[in-house]
């Protein structure tokens, strides 16, 4: 089981810890963080979830992304994911953060997602899927994935 620090509406810390899927259900604001992968040639990285993924499989999605765990910061959180979804050792110096984004969209998964932005240089071949999350990773250019949302192919 995964447990995670709930917040209130604000973004402020309540104290309160839940199991992840129970604050889902009970739809607490909880904090993500999201690491979008760049290259040298302005490629983004994207990865393919997992057929097994519960929400979402086989899915095209950001570089990176998770939950962070109770008592765990948001950076420490973002470095995390990298390295279990994606094999990618990260500092916090190499991290630049972009925003904060409240998403309510979804009265099941209230966020605070933590948006930061990663250059990496590594070849698709490099990227190491330990967790069964990942299933592969291609770089795309902006633009392509504009056209891949429009459609609806992520």
């Amino acid at each position: 089981m995964e447990y995670i620090d709930i917040v209130d509406e604000n973004n402020n810390p309540t104290g309160k810890v839940k199991e992840k899927q129970q604050a889902h259900e009970d739809g607490n604001f909880h904090r993500t963080a999201h690491v979008w992968i760049i290259n040298d040639k302005n490629e983004l990285l994207l990865q393919k979830r997992s057929a097994s993924k519960k929400t979402h499989p086989n899915c095209w999605d950001i570089s990176g992304a998770g939950h962070i765990k109770a008592g765990e910061s948001v950076v420490d959180g973002a470095i995390r994911e990298l390295k279990e979804e994606l094999g990618v050792e990260a500092e916090e110096k190499d991290l630049q953060y972009i925003a904060t984004i409240k998403s309510t969209k979804n009265p099941k998964n209230m966020e605070f997602q933590y948006v930061y932005l990663l250059n990496c240089n590594k070849e698709i071949e490099e990227y190491i899927f330990e967790d069964n999350e990942v299933s592969e990773v291609k770089y795309i250019f902006y633009k392509d994935l504009e056209k891949m949302v429009e459609e609806k192919e992520v």
